[in-house]
């Protein structure tokens, strides 16, 4: 590889107390709290609601949709295939608002979903790759739209007048089930998971980067999967690789931040400028990181695509609940059961940690 590639930086992890820092995109709250390990998030998020949150009014709507998102997570969970997605949708609805208010004091007293179900999708030959979901124009004048503002605050732009995004592409931006998808629709994988991450940094020149390592084998199965995973991943560039690590691929964050008396001070900033690039998934006590070769055009956040996708479910099974019945009982219903089954906890514990701004996760137990 010598020569194809720039030359890999030389520094060291970042430590507290000899403890390497592991890379979360909440490094100031690790550094005081630690991780949030918690078997029951929704208590977890009241609590945090009714301690941060200091106007009152505020902090009674945000509490509020709290609850009714708790209410419908868990009807969603009792309830038969066929009501799930509906139920679940606006769980994740009322959760978003949740985040919106609290972090950004938002009046949602009077608000839109922000998302359509096109009437093309409508077709007497129904089929998953045929369908689209549509985001609403900007309308600065008109009442608060969800979505937009929920993207937004996830710090990706929302297009003044976006275009449809087909199904497939949301489902297969949704990391928790990509391998699922890959396999039923005979994509290629977009989505590789990040063997080693970490803050390192350079004392002589006070800089501090983020240093990761993908498995060469998992870049096997495609043979455009390294090329396209350097041609769409714009936070990260690849480098030589140190001595002993002939497996991997060593990618280094674009950006360095520079510090004047600790690393530890410039660790979130860092993360604001490389996590468009990383994907997480909630595993017992932690998360697994993935990089992807996802094309920036439809790149979405994280959170957002899954959002869509429960939107588009939930829609039909309201008002097209036999075409619901025709999306599980077809060739594509093994993903379409694996997203629902598996997205809920996903999106949960993932804003759940954006609305406390600390990494939450769930016990080493088996996930429920």
């Amino acid at each position: 590889m010598a020569g194809r590639y720039r030359r890999a930086r030389t520094g060291e992890r970042v430590r507290v107390k000899g403890i390497p820092v592991p890379y979360t995109f909440w490094p100031d709250a690790y550094l005081k709290h630690g991780r949030i390990v918690t078997s029951d998030p929704w208590r977890c998020l009241a609590v945090h609601i009714c301690r941060t949150v200091t106007n009152r009014s505020k902090r009674a709507q945000a509490a509020a949709f709290l609850e009714q998102a708790e209410d419908l997570y868990h009807a969603a969970g009792a309830a038969r295939v066929g009501s799930k997605p509906l139920l679940y949708y606006y769980s994740f609805l009322n959760l978003a608002k949740t985040f919106l208010v609290v972090r950004r004091g938002l009046d949602l007293n009077r608000c839109l979903h922000g998302l359509r179900d096109p009437r093309g999708n409508v077709r007497r030959r129904l089929t998953i790759t045929s369908q689209d979901v549509v985001a609403n124009t900007s309308n600065p004048q008109g009442p608060v739209q969800v979505y937009r503002e929920f993207v937004a605050e996830c710090g990706f732009p929302v297009p003044a007048n976006p275009r449809p995004m087909k199904l497939v592409d949301l489902l297969e931006q949704t990391v928790s089930i990509h391998r699922i998808t890959s396999h039923t629709l005979g994509r290629a994988r977009q989505f590789f998971p990040v063997h080693e991450i970490a803050f390192e940094f350079d004392h002589t020149n006070k800089e501090v980067w983020v240093a990761l390592y993908v498995n060469r084998d998992e870049l096997t199965f495609s043979s455009t999967a390294a090329s396209n995973l350097r041609k769409h991943t714009k936070c990260f560039e690849e480098v030589e690789l140190p001595k002993g690590k002939n497996e991997f691929r060593r990618y280094e964050s674009v950006s360095r931040k520079t510090y004047s008396r600790s690393p530890l001070d410039v660790l979130r900033p860092l993360v604001l400028d490389t996590w468009k690039d990383i994907w997480s998934e909630l595993r017992p006590g932690g998360y697994q990181f993935w990089v992807s070769s996802i094309p920036a055009k439809k790149r979405l956040a994280q959170l957002a695509s899954g959002y869509q996708a429960m939107f588009y479910f939930g829609s039909v099974a309201r008002y097209r609940p036999d075409d619901f019945r025709k999306l599980v009982e077809g060739k594509h219903g093994w993903m379409v059961q694996e997203f629902i089954n598996n997205q809920p906890i996903q999106f949960l514990f993932f804003l759940g940690s954006g609305i406390i701004g600390a990494e939450m996760v769930i016990p080493e137990l088996v996930m429920r």
